[in-house]
């Protein structure tokens, strides 16, 4: 990962209304977004979709990879579930920095079954109301933790058959809380 790419990536704001659903307002770079009011303990980028948990000290950023394809779901992503600002990273700067992770299944009829019914299980356990499949859903991201001068510290990648390790999150934001005091 390399820090120097996402200082200079483009986040472009987005604004959640109902006409239009998603607006995209004000460009900043990566390291402004990273600065700005970075929290006690630094920045948490997420950059997926997931419920934020409880993060304090941290202020809390989404970074999606493209507006104009779901923006319903995107605005019911970003007020129903993750009500933090919101950019678009449409060179996918940070999705690259996660390492441009696909999904993999290979050719397995019954690997792809199990997968689809597990993510169903996923989808119930976890309460979501609604979910789609617009868009380029094999592109996963992670959670990035920055250290409030925007300086990545640690980063956890998607995986798309196995839960966001938020235990491991958990303890190392508790770890930068530490080691920032």
């Amino acid at each position: 990962m390399k820090t120097e790419d996402l200082h200079e990536a483009t986040l472009v704001s987005l604004k959640f209304g109902s006409d239009p659903l998603v607006e995209e307002t004000d460009a900043f770079t990566g390291k402004e977004v990273l600065t700005t009011d970075p929290g006690t303990a630094g920045t948490l980028v997420f950059v997926s979709k997931a419920d934020a948990g409880d993060f304090e000290g941290f202020q809390l950023r989404a970074i999606v990879k493209e507006t104009g394809v779901d923006d319903e779901g995107l605005q019911e992503f970003a007020t129903e579930y993750f009500p933090y600002p919101t950019y678009k990273d449409q060179a996918l700067t940070f999705y690259n920095a996660l390492g441009s992770g696909k999904v993999s299944l290979g050719f397995n009829p019954l690997a792809w079954g199990k997968f689809m019914m597990d993510s169903m299980k996923r989808i119930k356990d976890l309460g979501v109301k609604s979910y789609n499949t617009k868009g380029e859903g094999f592109l996963q991201g992670g959670w990035i933790l920055f250290d409030p001068k925007g300086l990545p510290q640690v980063a956890f990648q998607e995986n798309a058959k196995k839960r966001v390790p938020i235990d491991d999150i958990l303890k190392e934001v508790q770890s930068m809380r530490t080691d920032g005091k």
